[in-house]
């Protein structure tokens, strides 16, 4: 039997989404596909929430997730970008719920420390780690798809 988890780092304008599945073989799990979703800048805030879930969608039926894990977010400054990532993450939360994914929202911190061991790591660090720990040579892409990767594998060790 395995387990099959869709990470998600939310954001504005660019999501970062992971797939991974664990099995009872082994104890580190598979990264099956990473990536963004992504809007351009001067798209109107709807449309770009509507592009969201048609997205995400797509990636479920693709990838027959059954859990999800979305970072939890924590903003201390710039209450319009909170704002924005807050209505994104609200229609993310409410698509996984829709299609009936067991949801986990781990902090910044717990996938900080469950990665590196360290609550206060940089996105460099992160990478690494993940590197380290999946097996990979390199990570491609936009550091918000690293952070839904480590967000999976957090999310992972949750269940």
């Amino acid at each position: 039997m395995s387990l099959r988890i869709l990470g998600i780092d939310p954001g504005t304008h660019r999501v970062g989404y992971a797939i991974l599945e664990k099995s009872n073989v082994s104890r580190i799990p598979k990264l099956i596909e990473y990536g963004t979703i992504e809007s351009k800048s001067n798209t109107n805030a709807l449309d770009a929430l509507v592009s969201l879930r048609e997205s995400l969608l797509v990636i479920i039926e693709r990838t027959s997730p059954t859990h999800a894990s979305v970072e939890e977010l924590f903003f201390s400054k710039n209450t319009k970008t909170a704002g924005r990532v807050f209505q994104a993450r609200g229609v993310i939360l409410l698509t996984l719920a829709e299609k009936k994914l067991k949801i986990l929202e781990p902090t910044v911190t717990q996938i900080k420390k469950g990665i590196t061991g360290s609550g206060t790591a940089d996105k460099k660090q992160i990478g690494v780690a993940l590197k380290l720990i999946l097996g990979l040579d390199e990570l491609k892409g936009h550091d918000d798809s690293w952070d839904a990767i480590a967000c999976g594998f957090v999310g992972l060790a949750m269940i």
